[in-house]
Order: structure tokens, then sequence, then C-alpha cells
């Protein structure tokens, strides 16, 4: 059906169908040049504007230094870095803290021969496209412009796991893994609209604020069935390359830290240690650029 027969169909206007077509928040809608063809048996979309009874306890966001990342931003542009070892490092040194946690045994020179186009006769195929995924996609995340959309949300998760599992696409059936307190929990697609009308609300923000508030939410949804917080760090990262800041460098020491600070941003919406653990360990990746300059 077209979007004149959808708005019949659902009571809402030709413009806001084709906003929500847009937004890749009505499945199956597909452009065809300038109009959108919806399948018939499409159910009526959800309005994230009227999901307030699921909305999760009012964000605290941090404090941080805007002043101190926006001078960082402007010495070392996003269009100076992409291509440097420091950043290189940066990927590394991240993928290795995830590699940890999900109990991947990898070392760091595994990694290297990895990145430099050879096979590790130790590490299985998934392991590898793994490491590589990552990289990639790091990689790409630095050209970003746009804010995230629904849409974009999947399709990232769907190219990073093109190469592991073909069959990756879309959320996980079932409810977000960390209920906000007090709150029951609720089903993965409701919990991704509500977000994302929040982020929505959240363009006002510094980017940083914004980034690290959508990496909290996306660890305590879990919406993908795998490798869901590599995603919620690469969505992070995209949200702080498009604000034209470096992302934080993760290291495994930190894994108690970043796990207490996390888990106190979803559970009680209180992002002020999320938002200075994250601030800290951005700062540390300026300082990788900054010495790499130096040499």
């Amino acid at each position: 059906m077209d979007v004149r027969e959808a708005s019949r169909r659902w009571g809402i206007t030709d413009r806001r169908i084709r906003i929500l077509c847009n937004e890749g928040r009505i499945d199956g809608a597909i452009k065809l040049g300038w109009s959108w063809t919806i399948p018939a048996d499409t159910p009526k979309p959800r309005d994230g504007r009227i999901l307030r009874h699921f909305k999760n306890l009012d964000i605290r966001q941090g404090f941080v230094d805007v002043d101190r990342l926006s001078a960082l931003s402007e010495e070392f542009p996003v269009s100076s870095f992409r291509e440097t070892k420091a950043f290189e490092e940066i990927i590394k040194s991240t993928l290795m803290y995830y590699l940890f946690i999900y109990n991947k045994n990898i070392a760091e020179s595994q990694i290297d021969e990895v990145f430099s186009g050879r096979l590790c006769p130790e590490l299985s195929l998934e392991d590898h496209l793994l490491i590589l995924s990552f990289r990639s996609s790091m990689r790409a995340l630095s050209f970003m412009k746009d804010e995230w959309t629904e849409k974009d949300i999947k399709n990232e998760y769907r190219v990073f796991m093109r190469s592991i599992d073909d069959n990756a696409d879309g959320y996980r059936i079932g409810f977000s893994r960390n209920a906000v307190r007090g709150k029951d929990k609720v089903r993965v697609d409701v919990q991704m609209e509500t977000l994302m009308t929040q982020y929505e609300s959240w363009k006002a923000l510094h980017p940083f604020i914004s980034a690290v508030m959508l990496y909290g939410e996306m660890e305590r949804i879990e919406p993908f069935p795998a490798y869901s917080s590599i995603l919620s760090y690469l969505l992070m990262a995209g949200e702080m390359m498009k604000g034209g800041i470096l992302p934080p460098v993760f290291s495994v020491d930190l894994w108690e830290e970043l796990r207490g600070s996390a888990f106190i941003a979803y559970s009680r919406g209180n992002y002020r240690d999320l938002t200075s653990f994250l601030e800290k360990r951005t700062y540390e990746s300026y300082e990788m650029v900054r010495r790499e300059l130096e040499k």
C-alpha cells in the first residue's frame, strides 16, 4: 500500500508516515523513487510520543568539562586522527576489552596478526571476523554525520554481524535485560522505540552527554542477540565522532569500574559516575594521539 492508503487505515497524517518511514520505524517500508511502499499487512506503528507509561526514570546526566572537550576537538579534528597509529591503538585496546568480557582469550599479538591481514591459526573464523568487523565499523563511524535512527541502529548491527552470522537481523525477542529499579521489564522493541524518542530530545545536549546516555541505555536494554555490548560502544563512538570528539579508550583493567558505573546509570538513571569515567577515558584517547604526534 502507498502512504495515502496507510494514512487512511491508521488514522495518521501522510507527513507523519513519511517521517516514520525515513526513521525506519515502519517494518518493510521501501522507498521507490519519491514514494514509499508499505506491506499491506504491516501493523500500525506505535507512536513514541504516547509511550510515556513505559518511560524510564528521568535520566540525570553527569557533568563534563565542555570547554576542555571543545578545545581538544579543535586541536585534533576527527579527520586528522582516523588514519593515525593512535586511533588504531584505541580500536585495539577497546576491542581487547570486549573480547575479555565475552570470555575470548585473545592476545594483543594475535589481534596484530589479524590486523596485518594474516591468518592466526589459534583463532576461530568467527574471532577473525569479529576483530575485522570491529575495526571496519570504527573506521566507518569516524565519517558519521547524521543522528542515529532506529533503522540506522538495526543496519549497523546487520553490517557488523554480516560475516559472522548471515541470519542476524533486528532485535532479539523478549524483554530488556535490566529493568529500571522499581519498574517491570518491557519488551525490547518497545524499549528501543522509547529510547529513540528520548534520543530525539537529547539533540540540544552536548554530543558527549548524548553519547554517554545512548551507551548506558543500550547496555541496559541489550537489544541484540549477540555482541550487543559491542554495538553499544559503536553507537556511542559514532555519536561522539559525529560531534568531533575522539571516542573513549577501554582497557581490561578497568572492567570492574566500568561495570559498576554503568550499572548505577541504567538501574537508577544517574549518569554522573559513568559520565566521569568515560570523560577520563576520552582524555586518555587524546593523550595517545598527542604522544604519537610528538614523536
